[in-house]
């Protein structure tokens, strides 16, 4: 099994919930941006640069690279140091992020360590997922409309909430920019390297995890 998993996928595709699974059920760290940008914004110790940019990102303007790169590159060190792999969820968009990555793991030497792996899901069934899910308001967890009866959390009895961005709107727009079109060069990328793999993100969430112990033990 590879030491660094790149989930990649369309949004509503699932690959959140998996990185988490994978991390679970094989003491990988699990390193999410929205995770590490949330936590930015609790701490007292930040410099002016941080500041700054965590400011902006709060007019709704996009996280500057080199921000992502440091949050990420560090919280990947402390997992990659103590010997145990890493899932990198929702971290490498484009190209460019692609290329920086990259440049991290070979100083890591850890170039031919990797797996990115795609949960794939027509844009047609991530429109329906995202505008059709409830989050949970305590504990996060994300659940498809019919299967939230009631309006709470089936793990621990929270109010089911829509997240503002997933109206009609907010998701065409996320679709048209993290969608498959925009996927394309990060599959075409991987594959070049002989680093890509693909599940069907169709299925149930317990069917991809299965789909992706397969991948995992071939790697």
């Amino acid at each position: 099994m590879k030491k660094i998993i790149i989930l990649l996928g369309p949004p509503g595709s699932g690959k959140g919930t998996q990185a988490k699974i994978i991390a679970t059920n094989h003491s990988y760290g699990h390193i999410s941006t929205g995770d590490l940008l949330r936590a930015l914004s609790t701490r007292h110790d930040l410099d002016a640069d941080e500041t700054k940019a965590l400011r902006e990102m709060s007019f709704g303007r996009l996280v500057p690279d080199w921000l992502i790169y440091k949050l990420a590159f560090a919280a990947a060190d402390q997992y990659l140091n103590n010997n145990q792999g890493v899932v990198f969820d929702g971290a490498i968009r484009n190209i460019s992020q692609a290329q920086v990555y990259q440049e991290y793991f070979f100083g890591k030497n850890l170039a031919t360590e990797v797996l990115a792996l795609e949960v794939s899901l027509p844009d047609a069934q991530s429109f329906l997922r995202l505008t059709e899910r409830k989050i949970c308001r305590n504990c996060g967890a994300i659940f498809a409309l019919a299967s939230a009866p009631g309006g709470l959390c089936a793990n621990c009895g929270g109010a089911l909430i829509s997240r503002a961005d997933d109206n009609i709107d907010v998701v065409k727009k996320r679709i048209q920019e993290q969608g498959n079109a925009a996927l394309e060069p990060l599959r075409e990328f991987y594959k070049n390297q002989n680093a890509y793999s693909a599940v069907d993100g169709r299925a149930t969430v317990d069917d991809v995890s299965r789909q992706i112990e397969t991948v995992l033990a071939a790697t």
